[in-house]
């Protein structure tokens, strides 16, 4: 009888791609996706059997990134580089977590780990933390030793970088990102990361599906939303085209609007699961909230008007974009809202969805207060001087200081401009 494996990830396919991440190919010139792939990783722990080589990639590749003395102190470098290089060599080498009774010497020898690694390890544990400069070298050292042990034997086939050719069958060459700009490669990303969520979360996401789930269930499904929202902020801040690729796999894959979806139907299920995740993304990447009205606006201007019908579809994305431009859930990250694409393109590709569009910005217009005009047109609020009113500058300070704090502005009480040492 055959044996089962389970692994954490769907398809082979997923692994390579994550190894291609953590080992770029030399020719490779495209963003840094380590830190996508670390996220990746901690998805897969969640689900359990995750290899100990595949965390331990993960650990040590996490450190490296944190090794940033302008924003962590020398200390927790040091300290992040020691924990991630311990679990690396104790998860190999410890005779407490399996196979027969060795010493962890014995053990080192048998997997071929070099014996410097074990002592770094004790020295780490029960001494003073090694060097920066050890640290380093021994991290880079075991990611080496981690690709000869683990990643190289996962396929003999290497996954080529987005920018680098294929070569086909009858000798020519192709580049598989066709439009040389990186897009489609982020996009293809972008899929693989939603398809772990759905392998979890299930395909229905009804409104009845979500609100029926087992709560530990649904705690796993928030925290790989939350995950994959932490691996496209990474996307977008270190690729320009990152928000415009994750926008397009959200829109036209059917992701925010289901494709069973009936026409007439609540989308409040959906709203519940994608609200917080898409407004994680804006908190790290707030382009990302522009990039993603803009491509529903071409879906009912551009493509959903071509085909002829007014579809379950086209009522899905506008019922989105009235929720995201109208909502109280987002009414404090629409400042974050560039609206000037999507008015003109309502004002020059009407339809009736578009019509629609632009009702709802039209209405939230008119809930913004606007300071009161006279009869010639000037501010009613001025004095005889021509300068506003005090206790209107009073008031619309003290509303701006409340609006800065959400965000973690406030003010100094007292500013004392004395040079350093001066008593």
């Amino acid at each position: 009888m055959a044996k089962v494996i389970f692994t954490p990830w769907k398809e082979h396919s997923q692994l390579l791609a994550v190894r291609n991440q953590f080992y770029p190919p030399a020719a490779y010139d495209g963003p840094d996706m380590r830190s996508m792939a670390c996220a990746t990783v901690s998805v897969w722990k969640i689900r359990g059997n995750l290899p100990h080589a595949v965390e331990a990639t993960a650990l040590l590749t996490d450190a490296i990134l944190h090794d940033d003395a302008e924003k962590n102190s020398i200390f927790s470098i040091r300290a992040t580089y020691s924990a991630a290089f311990c679990r690396f060599v104790t998860g190999l080498v410890d005779s407490k977590l399996h196979g027969q009774r060795k010493t962890m010497f014995q053990r080192a020898v048998d997997l071929g780990l070099p014996a410097s690694f074990v002592e770094l390890r004790h020295e780490a544990t029960h001494r003073e933390l090694p060097s920066l400069t050890v640290l380093r070298n021994s991290t880079q050292r075991s990611l080496e030793w981690l690709w000869d042990y683990y990643w190289a034997k996962t396929d003999a086939a290497a996954i080529l970088a987005p920018s680098e050719a294929l070569l086909l069958d009858d000798g020519e060459t192709a580049l598989n990102d066709v439009d040389g700009d990186g897009l489609e490669s982020i996009k293809a990303m972008v899929k693989a990361s939603l398809g772990q969520i759905d392998d979890e979360g299930g395909e229905s996401t009804t409104t009845t599906t979500t609100m029926t789930e087992p709560p530990r269930k649904k705690r796993r499904v928030l925290q790989q939303l939350s995950s994959v929202a932490t691996q496209f902020v990474a996307v977008c801040r270190t690729s320009g085209k990152g928000s415009i690729a994750i926008s397009k796999v959200l829109v036209e894959n059917e992701v925010l609007v289901p494709a069973s979806r009936v026409m007439g139907t609540s989308l409040n299920g959906e709203f519940a699961k994608w609200d917080r995740f898409l407004q994680t993304i804006v908190d790290g990447c707030p382009g990302f909230l522009t990039a993603l009205v803009e491509e529903m606006v071409d879906v009912l201007a551009f493509r959903g008007s071509s085909d002829g019908k007014i579809g379950a579809r086209c009522e899905g994305i506008y019922l989105w974009l009235d929720h995201i431009i109208a909502s109280p859930e987002w009414q404090s990250r629409r400042q974050l809202l560039s609206t000037a694409y999507v008015r003109s393109v309502c004002q020059e590709k009407p339809n009736p969805w578009t019509t629609l569009v632009k009702t709802t910005l039209c209405k939230v217009d008119l809930e913004v207060p606007r300071t009161p005009v006279d009869g010639a047109g000037n501010q009613a609020d001025k004095s005889e001087n021509g300068s506003e009113d005090a206790t209107t500058i009073g008031q619309s300070t003290t509303e701006d200081l409340r609006e800065l704090e959400k965000f973690g502005w406030n003010i100094v009480d007292t500013w004392d401009s004395r040079p350093l040492g001066v008593v």
